[in-house]
């Protein structure tokens, strides 16, 4: 299998998920859709579900179940507005902005550990190439 990239990358792609995933249920109770939810929340004072769903490429219903899970535990507030259309609005509630920043120092610690085998002019070669593989995917799945 590893002669095949695609099979490579997603092998490798699914063994990252599995840790982050024991990583942030352990230490933070979410999972990886809460987790990418809150990430894209961080990065923006509020949002629609549809612009979080986009900016954690996440589904819609996925997104959706999500930000109920974070509103449930207080991680987020949703208000149902007019002037966004029929869209609700989500924020970081004081509480999820804690631990936002917590979920924030974490990933960046484990992205550390990933990338501590390279150098710095290996780590921007490497995002070049990934970028690279991410630009031929709409190519290869054409049939």
């Amino acid at each position: 299998m590893n002669r095949y990239l695609a099979a490579y990358i997603m092998g490798v792609a699914n063994r990252l998920a599995n840790g982050a995933s024991n990583h942030y249920r352990k230490r933070f109770n979410l999972g990886m859709s809460e987790w990418r939810a809150m990430m894209a929340l961080g990065q923006s004072p509020e949002l629609i579900v549809r612009e979080v769903a986009e900016m954690a490429d996440l589904d819609y219903a996925a997104a959706s179940k999500s930000v109920r899970v974070l509103q449930e535990r207080d991680l987020v507030s949703v208000e149902q507005t007019s002037r966004r259309g029929r869209a609700a609005i989500v924020r970081l509630t004081a509480q999820g902005t804690e631990v936002y920043g917590k979920l924030r120092v974490s990933a960046e610690q484990r992205q550390e550990r990933l990338v501590s085998a390279f150098d710095p002019a290996e780590v921007e070669v490497l995002w070049s190439l990934l970028r690279k593989v991410e630009q031929q995917v709409p190519h290869m799945n054409a049939d």
